[in-house]
């Protein structure tokens, strides 16, 4: 894995080759690298969890509303790099992780406004995706609530006029879309009804990236506080922030123990609370130590994306897995 220095090194490298107004520099607002985590990949967990309980997975579904979370989560976003613009402007501390997406800041954009327009673009493209999955795919009555509650839950996270983040609820907004919203979408759209085997991998991911945002609030903490941000660290403060992170840590892990319970494979849950433990323990002793307060919360900030991507990953292969056991007649 690189340290956290090589991470941040090569995103000021990017920014660096991101001409003014070029497609990189609009590129890089998407943030792609965060919506695969954030949502494409917690969606897929959701479709093939579904695939394992019904015996059946839907291509042109899966296909075409993976590509339509993919859309809306890169327009979220690109929304929330414009309307972040004058709180990123503050931060003068911001890593790889943290701080938003400099390209605004650093005027790789030269006319801010194209930046919201884009956002509306990659948004106005999502729509006929997710329309045509109730109309031409008929996947079912859910579809369209469950995508307009994602797109609009995540494009007034910074937008006004509610601006959740600035209420103290940006951070339900994400664990709730990212952790939770993605995985029953990707379960709805391909069986077509709701089922408790998500609950427990809902959970799990919620906490999880929960605690990534949470850690990348600490470095954002002071002008987070000058623009009015309310995030949780703000109100929490960073010692009851770090216990919170704690116990987040706890609830995913217990989770993933308690999925088989639910009708999950044991080797998928187990398998990804395994591959997690070691390095979220790490961390909770670090936090525990109050390695938030120095230069360690670079090493932590990249350690809980990477316990994070970990659950993921091993979720994800462990469902495949027991689909092809199951299509194998073993299991």
């Amino acid at each position: 894995m690189p340290t956290f220095e090589q991470v941040h090194e090569a995103y000021r490298q990017r920014l660096a080759k991101s001409r003014p107004n070029s497609p990189r520099a609009f590129y890089e607002i998407m943030v792609p690298r965060f919506a695969v985590p954030a949502a494409s990949l917690p969606f897929t967990i959701g479709s093939v969890l579904a695939a394992y309980r019904m015996g059946l997975f839907n291509w042109p579904v899966f296909l075409v509303s993976s590509v339509t979370v993919f859309l809306i989560m890169t327009a979220v976003n690109a929304c929330n790099t414009y309307f972040d613009y004058e709180t990123d402007l503050q931060n003068q501390e911001f890593s790889a992780y943290s701080g938003g997406i400099r390209i605004l800041v650093e005027g790789k954009i030269t006319n801010r406004r194209h930046a919201l327009y884009f956002a509306c673009a990659l948004m106005g493209l999502a729509c006929p995706l997710g329309l045509s999955l109730y109309f031409v795919l008929h996947t079912g009555p859910w579809t369209l609530g469950l995508g307009f509650l994602g797109a609009l839950a995540g494009w007034f996270y910074t937008a006004p006029p509610f601006k959740l983040v600035y209420r103290g609820l940006g951070e339900l907004v994400i664990a709730g879309g990212s952790g939770i919203l993605t995985v029953l979408t990707g379960y709805y759209l391909q069986a077509g009804h709701f089922d408790l085997s998500i609950a427990p991998l809902a959970v799990a991911l919620a906490a999880g990236i929960l605690n990534v945002i949470l850690i990348n609030e600490y470095a954002d903490r002071r002008s987070d506080a000058r623009s009015g941000k309310m995030t949780w660290l703000v109100r929490l403060g960073p010692e009851r922030a770090a216990r919170l992170y704690q116990a987040n840590q706890v609830v995913s892990l217990v989770a993933l123990l308690a999925a088989p319970l639910f009708r999950v494979p044991w080797y998928a849950a187990w398998g990804a609370a395994a591959l997690a433990a070691r390095p979220a323990w790490r961390n909770r002793r670090q936090m525990a130590a109050g390695l938030w307060a120095g230069d360690g919360i670079n090493e932590l900030t990249l350690n809980t994306f990477a316990v994070h991507l970990l659950v993921e990953l091993g979720l994800l292969v462990g469902l495949l897995v027991a689909i092809g056991l199951r299509a194998a007649g073993i299991a």
